[in-house]
């Protein structure tokens, strides 16, 4: 297990409590054994389900060959090794080159919301603090995604005593639903047009398909993997068989679904509940109906049965093309890019571009056609 204090408190001042100092932790089980204290945090935080589920977190197949480092702000450590009274925390993970570490660290955070940071403490300081730890571990480039308020950062890590390039990318989401008292409240909320489609289709695919909803859907590894073979947007079998596999990880998994008159499934939506949030991550529909938009049946069916279970908000992992997202509260995400002013710091973007696949959080940075590159001095 590695956890290991850096004092990096000169010149920074992140809350009342001058005390804190940022802790690392560099292996999936120690992360694990933080479990609480993260779900406490980012409840804390207004932030609840963010890092509610650990084990599914680290499971992920983009980070499944790079190593997570969590990041905390804490008092002190406990004899178990881990940091005491946690204060902010953020998930990163270290790309691996031939099984070695490469110093890369990206958040793979498209929200921001990962990154827990209370209101006392100003989570500008806190991701500089982040940067600063990493750095001091060798770090050549670093992306963090966080929630701030306030100005537009500047003089980034000023007096850090490494020469770096700096840039940042200020973006706006498609939050989340919220979920009203009722469905016809929360549908109020939603474009006239679209609301129209949510109720036109499902009365369609119960008319001529005899659809039912599913809330707690029992399908087979091997129905789920055909199910994805034969839908609009096709996973690979290995990713497919995650997506089935990882909902065993979870506390409150989310697997429901819709099927016809005859028993066949017709679309399955996966993901988790966490506090009154209720969290989706994929969902797969048949490609052979397309013209009972099963996708929106699906919503439709899911609004109203997170409203029974007392959910307020519902998140779409990776946001949703769906016209209803037009309705989601809107949220704003700061993306911080550092990378060393050395030789192996300037070669990084140009090694991502050519070497790593586009969907790398990193490379859409870099796709940025407005990006603006700061240095700071070792001063």
């Amino acid at each position: 297990m590695s956890s290991i204090a850096v004092d990096l408190s000169s010149g920074v001042s992140l809350s009342h409590d001058s005390l804190s100092l940022p802790h690392v932790l560099r292996d999936s089980q120690s992360i694990l054994r933080m479990q609480k204290t993260l779900t406490d945090l980012g409840r804390s935080c207004g932030q609840e389900g963010a890092l509610d589920d650990m084990r599914f977190y680290l499971s992920w197949l983009s980070v499944r060959n790079k190593s997570p480092w969590l990041i905390t702000l804490a008092r002190s450590v406990g004899v178990d090794g881990l940091p005491i009274a946690s204060q902010a925390a953020v998930l990163l993970y270290e790309h691996r080159i031939k099984n070695f570490g490469a110093r890369i660290f990206t958040s793979f955070d498209n929200t921001g919301r990962r990154a827990l940071v209370p209101a006392h403490i100003d989570s500008v300081q806190f991701a500089e603090v982040a940067c600063r730890t990493l750095l001091s571990h060798g770090g050549q480039s670093i992306l963090l995604s966080f929630r701030k308020d306030g100005p537009e950062l500047t003089d980034v890590l000023k007096g850090s005593g490494y020469a770096l390039r700096w840039a940042t990318r200020e973006r706006e989401l498609p939050g989340y639903l919220q979920l009203r008292r009722t469905f016809d409240e929360t549908m109020q909320l939603i474009g006239s047009r679209t609301r129209n489609h949510l109720r036109y289709y499902r009365r369609r695919a119960e008319k001529d398909l005899g659809c039912e909803f599913v809330a707690e859907a029992n399908i087979s590894r091997e129905d789920f993997l055909e199910l994805n073979r034969i839908s609009s947007y096709p996973s690979t079998p290995e990713m497919a068989g995650w997506k089935y596999d990882s909902l065993r990880e979870l506390n409150r998994p989310v697997l429901s679904g819709l099927r016809d008159r005859d028993g066949c499934w017709l679309s399955l939506v996966g993901g988790l509940h966490a506090s009154r949030n209720m969290e989706m991550f994929w969902q797969i529909n048949r490609n052979d109906m397309k013209p009972y938009s099963l996708g929106t049946v699906m919503r439709s069916y899911l609004i109203e049965h997170e409203l029974l279970q007392g959910t307020r908000r519902m998140y779409f992992e990776g946001g949703t093309s769906h016209s209803m997202s037009h309705a989601f509260v809107k949220e704003r995400c700061t993306d911080l890019l550092v990378l060393r002013d050395n030789p192996i710091g300037r070669r990084i973007p140009q090694l991502f571009q050519r070497y790593v696949p586009k969907e790398n959080p990193l490379n859409e940075f870099l796709a940025e056609p407005n990006i603006e590159w700061k240095t700071t001095s070792r001063r």
